[in-house]
């Protein structure tokens, strides 16, 4: 109810802006009120701004109730009843596509045959007409379509699934230019998330995918039906991490596409396509794939392939321990694999080096990295990309030794927006029960700055303790606060509060090409991937 006020009376974009996302992050059912009459007076407001956060808070919001979908199909499809909401010109792209991304998130909780078709139905229209729209609307659109539930298996899911799948297929095969590839390069992934892997449709694009990246090798003999933007193939190599079982021998299903991304890795005209197949022989697995990495980790280029094998070497130890691999028959693979690691961590030079290493070994979840990342702390506490990535790892291996050292570093960093929230959350996963109540008395003293004050409520929302609640209030109800310290106050108590254990956006940023990027997927600001 004070959230709902609070939209109600103010003024100033940010805090509206910080009370609808906090609204929808809280939904409906826990709100105790419908959202919908809350945000359809931003979608009439002439900020552009308003209108794409009403648009896509209205998915945040996890409604499948009519009248909310029907808003959001009106908006994407720019209806007649959509004009009639705002001052019945046309809806503008961003709307659109921000819409669009909301029905993404509908579509991705919805178990209802009828209405996820016709939100099917409306986003793939958008696919199928993609010359006649703005490439951030088609964009958004496939990306929506990508978050159909892989987890829904029923008769009408299964026919929707196919469909969405095969109209994706038939965009991805036009012939268009390296400019419009950019919007085609959004299939692989989308395809790849949603057949399962063994399935003959997940083995076909698999296939497909494969010779895509082929046509880009540098060696001779390419396949011919490749496209040249270089964003097709980086997707391409996601795509086969996704497609792919664990590539363990010569008999195995992946073994033609794991030794395909082993010779991309060294033989791609594109770099970054280099990058993602290593990322994605992490993600496969197996004994071959793990091979590999372990052998290209002491020869590769420190600064430049280094950290790709050594976050892909932590995600095969992160699922070796998941599945309880790293003990057992399993244990010898596990301890070369993070011996190597702790290794190469003891010599690395590099900043950014050191940092992928030490996401790796927490990912891992050896306990022998404690000691080394520790040290690390201490002596790169002023280098941004190390301490930060090393805080988090020390929180991944559950390290309370690093306590201290790490309040000393949320402590040492207010003007350091990442390093701070990776402390934060480094002391959250050691469950340090005297963060809140600093992090409170923080909030609550007089003479703080703007930032700190926003980056002391950040905090408190990155951690989720219920008891920071009353402080969080206080702020967002001081008439006599800046409105930016009210509206990160609003972002708090919307992401405590949150219905979902996961932001909001974590749907489109997880296994997304993000290179392929567009101004309403992430432009360092506005963009999906940015939002609170």
């Amino acid at each position: 109810e004070q959230l709902r006020a609070l939209l109600a009376a103010a003024r100033d974009r940010d805090t509206v802006s910080a009370c609808a996302l906090a609204l929808a992050k809280i939904g409906p059912e826990r709100a105790g009120f419908p959202l919908l009459p809350e945000l359809l007076p931003l979608l009439q407001r002439g900020d552009q701004e308003l209108r794409e956060t009403a648009a896509v808070a209205l998915g945040i919001s996890g409604a499948l109730d009519a009248r909310t979908v029907q808003v959001l199909r009106d908006l994407v499809a720019d209806a007649p009843a959509a004009r009639r909401l705002g001052d019945r010109g046309p809806v503008n792209t961003r709307t659109r596509a921000f819409a669009a991304f909301g029905a993404g998130l509908l579509l991705r909780r919805c178990r209802t045959p009828a209405t996820s078709m016709r939100l099917v139905r409306t986003l793939l229209e958008v696919v199928d007409h993609a010359d006649e729209h703005d490439r951030n609307l088609v964009v958004a659109a496939v990306e929506a379509l990508a978050l159909f539930p892989n987890d829904w298996r029923t008769a009408a899911a299964d026919a929707l699934r196919g469909q969405i799948v095969d109209r994706l297929g038939a965009f991805y095969e036009r012939d268009l230019g390296a400019g419009e590839q950019l919007l085609q390069a959004h299939v692989p992934t989308a395809i790849a998330g949603l057949v399962p892997p063994g399935d003959s449709a997940a083995d076909a694009w698999r296939d497909r995918f494969a010779a895509e990246l082929r046509g880009g090798l540098r060696a001779a003999g390419g396949a011919q039906r490749s496209k040249v933007n270089p964003h097709v193939a980086q997707s391409c190599a996601l795509a086969l991490g996704v497609l792919c079982k664990p590539w363990d021998d010569e008999q195995s299903d992946s073994h033609l596409a794991g030794e395909l991304l082993a010779r991309v890795y060294p033989d791609h005209r594109d770099q970054q396509t280099r990058a993602f197949a290593t990322l994605s022989l992490g993600r496969i697995g197996g004994a071959r794939a793990r091979t590999f990495l372990l052998g290209e980790l002491t020869t590769a280029n420190k600064a430049r392939e280094h950290p790709w094998i050594a976050v892909a070497l932590g995600v095969i130890g992160a699922d070796l321990r998941a599945r309880g691999e790293h003990e057992g028959a399993g244990a010898e693979a596990y301890e070369q694999l993070t011996t190597a690691l702790l290794e190469q961590l003891d010599n690395a030079r590099n900043p950014s080096t050191v940092g992928a290493l030490a996401v790796g070994l927490g990912l891992t979840g050896t306990t022998e990295a404690r000691d080394p990342l520790r040290r690390h702390l201490v002596s790169h506490q002023k280098r941004d990309a190390v301490a930060g990535y090393v805080a988090l790892s020390l929180g991944l291996l559950q390290d309370a030794r690093a306590v201290p050292d790490l309040r000393s570093l949320r402590q040492a960093s207010a003007r350091r927006p990442f390093v701070l929230l990776q402390s934060v959350r480094a002391l959250g996963l050691l469950g340090d029960r005297a963060l809140n109540d600093q992090l409170v008395a923080e909030l609550q003293a007089s003479g703080q700055s703007v930032a700190r004050r926003a980056a002391t409520a950040t905090a408190l929302g990155q951690i989720g303790d219920r008891r920071c609640l009353p402080a969080l209030r206080e702020l967002a109800s001081d008439d006599a606060a800046k409105p930016l310290s009210r509206a990160f106050a609003a972002v708090a108590l919307g992401s405590v509060c949150d219905k979902d254990p996961l932001p909001w956006n974590a749907a489109y940023a997880s296994y997304i090409n993000y290179r392929a990027s567009t101004e309403t997927l992430t432009d360092g600001g506005a963009g999906i991937l940015d939002l609170l």
